[in-house]
């Protein structure tokens, strides 16, 4: 039986109602933890989570802010349309150091190896760039001419096995997922979806992943061990077609998926069957993102979501007083 759904902890408007498209959580020192928020009008909004009010505005560009990710060096964003822009944190704040400039129309955000300060960059016609923190190119992953056509990166995500044996996982639009072996820049496994692959997430304790599609169905697949291979292994259905975001909670208990209907919905990762949806947002959500540390104001782990109604909710799901 489903649980009845919680309230947020939090709803935060966006500046102006301004639609949002991305989501990263920022801890640093002194105590200072951020939510950043990248919007539809090109800037970042950086929320304190102590107040939930703005305490800065950035302005990157002039188009929606599709990705960013904050590392304890860096801050990295992605505008819709093929811009990136790298910045180092100094102490008056965030420094841009280089811009990587691809002409890429699609959604499909960036991934990183944030030990390495490597980035993975989607461009139309199957190709994934390689560069480093000071973006300049190190490399390409190219399907190889023989290949069914794939067409253009959709979703992608960064996996470190174990024995130093980096992968990238890469949705196409044709319906593919393909595993790239980063040490050999070589396609080890693939796998057909069901529809366009619109999000894709591992988790290696779980050794599944999941792939949210256009359709109305998220599959799980794992990947062996032994050979890496991919496998299909089920698929869920849900109310409404159009997934834009899958995520893995951290500790491997339950997954979460963000959908075009505005609803959140969390996964079992046993059963695999739904816990609750969360039906807060009115609009699509775009993106979901679960704090790595506890906020001091909850005392928890914090998810996050936004959407194109303007609206980031922050939830306690690991309090079930709620």
């Amino acid at each position: 039986m489903a649980l009845l759904p919680p309230d947020p902890v939090y709803t935060i408007r966006n500046v102006d109602n301004v639609p949002v498209y991305s989501l990263a959580f920022s801890f640093l020192p002194g105590g200072l933890e951020r939510l950043l928020a990248g919007s539809k009008n090109g800037y970042v909004y950086a929320y304190n989570l102590q107040t939930n009010r703005v305490q800065q505005k950035i302005q990157v560009g002039q188009a929606p802010i599709l990705h960013i990710i904050h590392t304890d060096t860096h801050f990295i964003t992605q505008e819709k349309g093929g811009n990136y822009k790298i910045f180092s944190l100094t102490n008056n704040g965030y420094e841009e150091d280089a811009t990587i400039a691809i002409d890429y129309p699609g959604f499909c955000r960036f991934e990183a190896n944030t030990k390495l300060n490597i980035l993975y960059v989607p461009d139309s016609e199957s190709k994934i760039h390689i560069y480093n923190f000071s973006g300049e190119k190190t490399g390409s992953l190219e399907p190889d001419s023989a290949a069914p056509k794939l067409g253009d990166p959709m979703c992608m995500k960064f996996i470190e096995f174990p024995c130093d044996r980096p992968c990238l996982l890469v949705g196409y639009e044709a319906g593919w997922l393909l595993l790239w072996d980063l040490n050999t820049s070589q396609c080890i496994g693939k796998l057909q979806t069901k529809q366009c692959p619109m999000s894709v997430e591992y988790h290696l304790d779980q050794q599944r992943g999941i792939i949210g599609t256009a359709s109305n169905v998220i599959q799980i697949f794992s990947i062996s061990r032994k050979d890496l291979t991919l496998a299909h292994k089920a698929d869920i259905t849900i109310k409404n077609p159009g997934v834009n975001k899958v995520l893995s909670r951290s500790d491997g208990k339950v997954f979460t998926s963000g959908g075009w209907d505005g609803h959140i919905r969390i996964f079992s990762w046993f059963s695999l069957r739904p816990l609750v949806v969360l039906t807060e947002h009115k609009q699509a959500v775009q993106d979901i993102a679960y704090s790595s540390e506890k906020v001091s104001q909850w005392n928890a782990n914090i998810m996050a979501a936004g959407g194109l109604d303007g609206a980031i909710t922050l939830w306690n799901l690991y309090n079930n007083k709620n």
